[in-house]
């Protein structure tokens, strides 16, 4: 009995480890994952979508409804400068992937917004988002505690 005992703990104890060390991995992990990539953000409220192309090697991020307009971003680092400037005239946007956050910056007209992802688990080609916050210039700030998810297209 003893030793049926040890093995059944021995399995629990594994379990434990191994999920353990999923999320570990899978929470500390979206730095890794977004730079030089694409998502497809899909609205709490699913209905509209946002594509998102996250540079390679600095904290710029271009931000369209057009899902052309990202994947020619992603294509080399001048295009993503192209589109990144003609987007400009519409707010700039920036990130920073940090621990179990990505929060997303738009400077426009001096003024800047925020969405903080908190909670973020990021495995595979895509990004789970357990809530929100968010500040807004001119329009206040909140919670939002619906998941959020992005699909990496590309």
């Amino acid at each position: 009995m003893q030793k049926k005992n040890k093995i059944i703990i021995a399995v629990i104890v594994a379990i434990v480890v191994i999920c353990g060390g999923f999320y570990l991995y899978a929470s500390h992990s979206v730095a890794r994952h977004v730079p030089g990539h694409v998502y497809q953000y899909t609205s709490v409220s699913g209905n509209q979508k946002a594509y998102m192309t996250f540079a390679k090697d600095s904290d710029e991020v271009v931000v369209t409804p057009s899902k052309s307009k990202a994947l020619k971003a992603n294509g080399s680092d001048s295009d993503f400068q192209d589109v990144y400037n003609s987007n400009s005239n519409s707010g700039k946007w920036n990130y920073e992937a940090k621990g179990s956050r990505l929060t997303l910056s738009k400077t426009q007209d001096g003024k800047v917004s925020l969405w903080q992802y908190n909670h973020v688990l990021a495995f595979g080609k895509k990004i789970r988002s357990g809530s929100f916050t968010y500040q807004i210039a001119n329009a206040g700030q909140g919670v939002d505690h619906k998941s959020t998810n992005f699909k990496q297209i590309r």
